[in-house]
Parts: structure tokens; C-alpha cells; sequence
């Protein structure tokens, strides 16, 4: 067995989900434990699911940063895989507010279960979808390989939270998602990936009702076509839809449906250097804030580098362009100074392993995207994570994350800039290879130019978890 945390999300800052993420290898299975769902993934978020960089899976050419199959690994894989959860985590701010702190003490039970064909001991995929995302995703998924004529893969989890004082707050979340690719002779391969989620918003100021916590129901559906020409040339085309409905009606502005569609172009320099180029069109439709339906354009370069088993490296760059449907918006937004249309889109992911014991990984993005404010037409937001690893013993590993995020709100009246910040130390021990405990502090800070919207929490959990 081995203990493992790798790439980001989440990975992902503010927006699709709640409180803690944590990921362990249980024989050989990577179990990613988020307050809101348990999400099980050959890659998984360095940190929350509610972070910005929220995509959970990794940008890199290879998923594992510690591949060291003899520390606690066991062969073969399986066709069904059950587990199951429980987390006891307390805050001294349960609502992330800078005035009147309530504390808490939270108790998640999370059962579930993933099904996988051919078998394997690792997810092909962990789709996490992000709210404030045109199209749903706020990086890449990562490609699953695949070689199988027939690959399928299906999860469901439940994640049932309970509050011990506000217990108004109390809910469940849940997951299902799954993967169908076909592989013909020749070079093509057809792949359709869907992920449905009943979730809860981040408790903060500028969402949060003590009444009721905002609660979300999202669907992302995605279809593509990737055809392998030459050992050289590779060519793919996508299409995909992200659907998003909030349970209150206070909430319904945030209520719409994406459908994008991409074009990839692929150039294999060498085995372990790709070159690409992206085209992707966006139509954001809003349920009933007409005003904020609008249409994207995205030009993206990149290049995908896997020098060693040491170092990984992925980046892509491009461009990307906003147009709103509603004229008026577009002339109001040329004449405002805190509204842009314009924004560089980057993705980037470098892993280092130091040592057999030790590894590094970064991982930043920058891109405009919907809001999740009444009053604001959009977001730029830049966000970078990085996660030290280290082995300590065969059984205890060290892990910290450490984020960083700025959201620069559209507002045409007033500025609303946020900078979070987020620092969460964690011990992870293996009793069996079924079984894993984890302890962890978290400590998030939000300094915004709206003095309203800042907040620090200090959070302790602790946690255990088992699969099969």
C-alpha cells in the first residue's frame, strides 16, 4: 500500500463545494475525501474542493508523483471497489465571516462505491465540476489512456454532514459519474464522460443564508472524438454541456446551461514531448439573468512534458475573448474601468520528485469566469497551489498545501478584489492496507478591498477512512 496526495483543484477555491479534502491510497486505491463528496482518483485535488483551480484532477503527462509500488503496494486490481469515510472536523468559523464567530463541530460519514472494466486498483477519472466556470471546468481533464477495446468506469458517493450546534446547516451531498471509451482499430477512439452533483456552496458572507445553506444541483456531460493519424499527428474534436440549477430562488441568477465545442490539434515531437493547439467556443445562457448570457472564444498553445520519472511538466497559454448577447452590456463594459472581456487563459502543472520520499507540485491558472455575486457581470480570478510530500516511515507521511488566490469581481459600480490565502499541514498514518487515518489543520484568510467580505477560520480535523 501507499499514501499519496497529487494535483489540484480543486481542485478547486470559493465556489462548487464545502470544508476539507484529503486524498489517501488504500491498497493502491486513491480515495479523495472532500466534506462534499468522496471522490476516488488515479489523480486527485492537492486541496478543497472549493478552491478555484477546482478541476480535482492533474494537468500533468503522469497522475502518481510518488510511484514507489513496493512501500505498501499489492498487486491487481478489481472490478468493484466499496468505501466508506468518517470525519470530525472543528471550526472556529463556521459561516467565514469577519465578525460574531460561531464555532462548530462537524461530523461527515461518506459512504460509497466505484465500478471499473476492465479491473483496476485506481479511478480513470475524477470529474469535479466548477460552478463559475464557462462549460463547467476550470482546467482540463486529464486524458485516460485506455488501451482496452471496451473502458468503463462508474462511481456514486454520499457524503451526510452533520452540524453539532447549527443544526440547520446539517445536509447531504452526493456524486455519480462515469466514463464509456471505445477503442477501434486504426487510431480512433470515441469517449463520453458525465458527472452529476447535488452539492452545497462555501459557507461565507457573501453567499451564506443561516437558514438555509445554498444548495446546487450540476450535471457535466462531455463527448469527443480523438483520432490517432500517425505516430506524429493526432487530431480530436469535443463538445460538452454543463448544467446548473440552484435549489432557492434567492439564488436562481446563477442558474444557466454551457454548450462548448473544441477542436485539438496534436504534434508528437518525441515520447515524451507533446505539442498541441486548441480552439474552444463557449454559449453561457442564463435561466433569467438574461443580461449576463454571453458567448467566449478560447486560442490556447501548449505543451506537455514528461523528461523522467522525476519532473513532469504541462502548460498551456492562449487567449480568450467575452462577448455579451446583449449589446448594451458590451458599450457599458467598454466605457467602465473595472469590467474586462479580455483575459490571458493559462493552465500550468510542474511536478518534481526530489527524492524516493520527497515531491514537489505547482500548479497555477488564470482566467476570467462566471459570476457567483448578484451585482457583478463576471470574475477574473488567478489561483496557484503548491504542495510539499514527504515520507516519513513506511506507515506516516507528511503532506502540506498551501494556496493562493486573487478574484478581481466585473463590477460596474464600485471594486470588489479578493486575495484568499490558505495554509492546511496534514499527517497521514496506514494501520492496514485498508485502512488510514489523517490529521489535519487548516488556516484560510481572505483580505478584500470590501472590508465586508474578509474572513480567517482555523479548522482541525481528523479522519478515517477505508477501502477495498
Amino acid at each position: 500500500m501507499k499514501i499519496q496526495l497529487t494535483s489540484f483543484c480543486a481542485a478547486s477555491l470559493l465556489l462548487s463545494s464545502t470544508t476539507n479534502a484529503q486524498e489517501l491510497m488504500i491498497h493502491n486505491i486513491d480515495i479523495v475525501s472532500t466534506n462534499n463528496a468522496i471522490l476516488l482518483a488515479a489523480t486527485a485535488p492537492i486541496m478543497d474542493m472549493d478552491m478555484p483551480m477546482g478541476q480535482s484532477s492533474s494537468l500533468l503527462p503522469e497522475d502518481d508523483v510518488f510511484d514507489n509500488d513496493d512501500l505498501f503496494g499489492t498487486p491487481g486490481g478489481g472490478y468493484v471497489h466499496p468505501f466508506i469515510g468518517i470525519e470530525g472536523l472543528y471550526t472556529d468559523n463556521v459561516y467565514n465571516v469577519d465578525f460574531d464567530h460561531t464555532s462548530d463541530f462537524l461530523t461527515t460519514v461518506s459512504p460509497g462505491i466505484w465500478f471499473s472494466l476492465p479491473s483496476r486498483k485506481e479511478v480513470p477519472l475524477s470529474l469535479a465540476a466548477n460552478n463559475t466556470s464557462a462549460g463547467g471546468l476550470q482546467a482540463a481533464l486529464p486524458e485516460y489512456e485506455g488501451f482496452d477495446r471496451i473502458n468503463a468506469y462508474l462511481l456514486g458517493s454520499l457524503d451526510f454532514i452533520n452540524y453539532s450546534e447549527e443544526s440547520h446547516l446539517s445536509d447531504w451531498t452526493g456524486i455519480v459519474q462515469g466514463l464509456f471509451k471505445y477503442n477501434f482499430r486504426g487510431g480512433l477512439s470515441l469517449e463520453v464522460v458525465d458527472g452529476y452533483t447535488r452539492g452545497l456552496d462555501s459557507l461565507d458572507v457573501g453567499n451564506f443564508n443561516q437558514a438555509e445553506q445554498r444548495q446546487f444541483n450540476s450535471n457535466i456531460f462531455i463527448a469527443d472524438a480523438d483520432w490517432l493519424f500517425t505516430e506524429k499527428l493526432r487530431a480530436k474534436i469535443e463538445y460538452s454541456n454543463f448544467y446548473l440549477d440552484y435549489d432557492d430562488t434567492i439564488d436562481e441568477f446563477m442558474n444557466r446551461s454551457d454548450n462548448a465545442f473544441a477542436v485539438y490539434g496534436y504534434f508528437n515531437y518525441s515520447l515524451k514531448t507533446s505539442l498541441y493547439l486548441q480552439y474552444e467556443f463557449i454559449d453561457v445562457s442564463y435561466d433569467t439573468a438574461e443580461l449576463k448570457d454571453n458567448q467566449q472564444n478560447f486560442i490556447y498553445g501548449g505543451i506537455d512534458w514528461d523528461s523522467t520519472n522525476k519532473t513532469a511538466f504541462s502548460l498551456k497559454a492562449g487567449y480568450q475573448h467575452r462577448s455579451y448577447k446583449n449589446s448594451r452590456v458590451n458599450d457599458t463594459i467598454e466605457a467602465s474601468e473595472n469590467v474586462s472581456n479580455y483575459a490571458l487563459a493559462l493552465e500550468l502543472a510542474f511536478r518534481y520528485k526530489v527524492t524516493d520520499k520527497t515531491g514537489l507540485t505547482l500548479e497555477a491558472f488564470h482566467k476570467l469566469e462566471e459570476t457567483d455575486t448578484f451585482n457583478a457581470l463576471n470574475k477574473t480570478v488567478l489561483g496557484g497551489t503548491l504542495r510539499y510530500e514527504q515520507e516519513l516511515t513506511e506507515r506516516l507521511q507528511a503532506i502540506c498545501d498551501m494556496r493562493y488566490e486573487n478574484a478581481d469581481y466585473g463590477q460596474i459600480g464600485g471594486e470588489r478584489d479578493d486575495h484568499t490565502y490558505e495554509v492546511r499541514p496534514a499527517l497521514q498514518y496506514v494501520f492496514k492496507d485498508w485502512l488510514m487515518a489523517e490529521i489535519a489543520y487548516k488556516y484560510e484568510i481572505r483580505d478584500s478591498s470590501a472590508d465586508f467580505f474578509d474572513y480567517d477560520t482555523n479548522n482541525l480535523s481528523f479522519s478515517l477512512t477505508a477501502a477495498l
